[in-house]
């Protein structure tokens, strides 16, 4: 341990969407490194967390710092700059380009983008270009779709248009990801490709990552710690074997039991 600050601070966060307050005096740390995992039933707020932190919108009350730098004022493409992304950050997938070209179109800026630079600096334009490609090739051999490098990314499966979400985020080389249901609508097959991929970013490229996700298996075999929220606020966080015997979290999810089925 470190008495470095955490890498996020959710300090008494309320948000308020009319008579609705969908957070309620919330309060999370984020620990550099590792993979946390945010769970709780429907309407627990997490999406709207997710939206707070990373300045799709503003909190009612309370203060958010990203690396002890206050961001709760910020907006989505300033915390993007900081190094805090949130999948859907990454515009969704052009379907008549590329795999590759999808993931070389993330870095920014570019020479190339400017105009005159391609009549001016045609050196420093393909110099930068090739070590794009470079950097993409690597993140594809990393998600295992180096085999699609040059298939239309419209022509992929849902499971690997996720991977490909996932390293189209990879290639803004962040400090932490926001993952909302990575594992929605992707078969087990390709779900085991994709936490492999995320437990392997987390620790070869230092990435601390945050993950919503209904799938509870999933989650309790990549995730340490777990946050429970539930009715806008957090009521658990701990290892997996604290939150699930934790009779808060159980009486959360309404059963008596956290399931799969959750």
């Amino acid at each position: 341990m470190t008495n470095s600050p955490p890498l996020l601070q959710v300090c008494d966060v309320v948000k308020d969407f009319g008579g609705v307050r969908a957070v309620d005096h919330c309060s999370v740390e984020i620990e550099t490194g590792g993979i946390t995992g945010l769970i709780g039933p429907n309407g627990a707020g997490k999406t709207t967390l997710f939206n707070l932190v990373s300045g799709a919108i503003a909190p009612t009350s309370g203060r958010i710092l990203f690396q002890g730098r206050r961001i709760e004022g910020m907006m989505m493409h300033e915390t993007f700059k900081l190094g805090l992304v949130r999948t859907f950050q990454i515009p969704r997938e052009m379907k008549r380009m590329t795999v590759l070209e999808n993931l070389m179109l993330v870095p920014a800026p570019q020479v190339g983008e400017r105009v005159w630079a391609s009549w001016m600096m045609p050196w420093r334009v393909a110099r930068e270009e090739a070590s794009i490609e470079r950097q993409a090739l690597e993140v594809l051999e990393l998600v295992n779709l180096a085999h699609l490098t040059n298939e239309y990314a419209g022509n992929l499966s849902g499971g690997q248009k996720k991977l490909l979400e996932l390293a189209r985020t990879l290639m803004a080389e962040p400090k932490m990801v926001l993952l909302d249901e990575p594992a929605a609508g992707v078969n087990r097959t390709l779900l085991q490709s994709l936490a492999a991929t995320i437990l392997q970013a987390s620790v070869d490229r230092d990435i601390t990552f945050v993950i919503i996700e209904h799938d509870i298996r999933l989650v309790m075999n990549l995730c340490d710690p777990i946050i429970v929220m539930a009715n806008g606020t957090v009521i658990s966080h701990g290892t997996p074997t604290q939150v699930q015997q934790d009779p808060q979290v159980l009486e959360a999810y309404l059963g008596g039991a956290v399931s799969d089925s959750s």
